[in-house]
């Protein structure tokens, strides 16, 4: 059951990662059609503005979600120096409760918004204000998804997050590394 969780969720990673890269690459595309429509040919394309702040909307929420899946979306990190790794870990669980708690008030709040909301329509595109509000409940479900995730399977969690933060640490390295050769 555990390794099937985990692989699940090792599929949406890849699949969330796939998504929000796909959307920021439609909104620079979309943005520079309008861009070239609006200033050579002197046309408004209104409905593909409509369809960035879609796609822009979305990406927001995906990448939130992937970013709890790698414990990365609040981080407070002055305490994990202070705290043992025992003491620190079971922060760490009381966090994902809490987060949790707050997600599952998220669904039943966007979930009512979309019905009350939803059925309006988006002026340029056609489409309903559902699609806009529904990005949160995929937010929220998808969180919830990773913070059971991390619960039921502490230990590929603990190694998949190390790995993350190897890989952040690196970035972060060669970043400083580049900084300070462009500075001399």
């Amino acid at each position: 059951m555990t390794r099937i969780l985990v692989q699940t969720g090792n599929l949406l990673r890849r699949l969330l990662t796939f998504l929000v890269g796909a959307m920021l690459l439609a909104i620079v595309l979309l943005v520079c059609v309008q861009v070239f429509s609006r200033y050579f040919i002197g046309a408004a394309t209104p409905g593909m503005a409509e369809i960035c702040r879609l796609l822009f909307i979305w990406l927001t929420f995906l990448g939130s979600a992937l970013l709890i899946s790698r414990r990365e979306l609040i981080v407070i990190d002055f305490l994990h120096d202070r705290l043992n790794a025992d003491l620190f870990k079971r922060l760490g669980i009381v966090i994902d409760l809490a987060t949790a708690v707050f997600l599952v008030m998220l669904i039943i709040y966007a979930r009512h918004l979309m019905i009350v909301v939803g059925q309006k329509i988006a002026p340029a595109t056609g489409l309903p204000f559902a699609w806009f509000y529904g990005s949160i409940v995929a937010f929220a479900g998808l969180g919830l998804f990773f913070i059971i995730e991390r619960i039921l399977t502490p230990r590929a969690s603990a190694e998949r997050e190390a790995a993350f933060r190897a890989q952040a640490d690196a970035a972060t390295a060669g970043h400083a590394v580049s900084t300070e050769s462009t500075a001399s």
